[in-house]
């Protein structure tokens, strides 16, 4: 398993001077350190595959964002999503899991699921700029489980790229 923490870390419990020096530089967070910790001890408590990715974790309000290697995010949510709920249970706050990629539909995607997206376009600014413009059906804007402004949020965090999310 790839987490932020390397592995020799996992297994005692205490922060090697490397590690260590990451943390205090503020280049992982305690909270990384943490969920790293916990994922160790739940890919062994629940037999998952051994060669998944925790690259980061983001946190918004109440909501906590795991970004996961590419192709990582079923192996989090699969069996029942006996991990999610473990991680949840552990620190107390929602969890969103993403994949790490500088695709924007899929970030939104990982984000807002169930909801759909009907449609990627460009918008081209008069200043020069372009704006991605996801368009999402009005049916589902109830079943969003968090906000168009944190999802937007989110995505700038992410990406470094605004974008614009509209209902129709």
């Amino acid at each position: 398993m790839k987490t932020p923490v390397c592995n020799i870390c996992l297994k005692t419990g205490i922060l090697c001077p490397r590690c260590q020096k990451m943390l205090a530089s503020g280049e992982i967070s305690e909270n990384e350190v943490k969920i790293s910790k916990l994922l160790y001890e739940l890919t062994n408590k629940y037999n998952i595959a051994k060669n998944i990715t925790f690259v980061r974790a983001i946190e918004f309000d109440n909501l906590l964002i795991l970004v996961v290697g590419k192709n990582d995010v079923y192996e989090f949510v699969r069996k029942g999503g006996m991990i999610i709920k473990s991680l949840q249970q552990n620190l107390q706050t929602k969890i969103r899991i993403i994949e790490d990629t500088k695709n924007i539909k899929k970030i939104v995607l990982d984000l807002i699921y169930p909801v759909r997206i009907l449609g990627v376009n460009i918008v081209y600014l008069p200043d020069g700029t372009k704006r991605k413009k996801l368009r999402i059906p009005l049916d589902d804007e109830k079943r969003l489980p968090i906000s168009l402004k944190k999802v937007k949020e989110i995505v700038y965090e992410i990406t470094k790229e605004s974008i614009e999310i509209v209902t129709e």
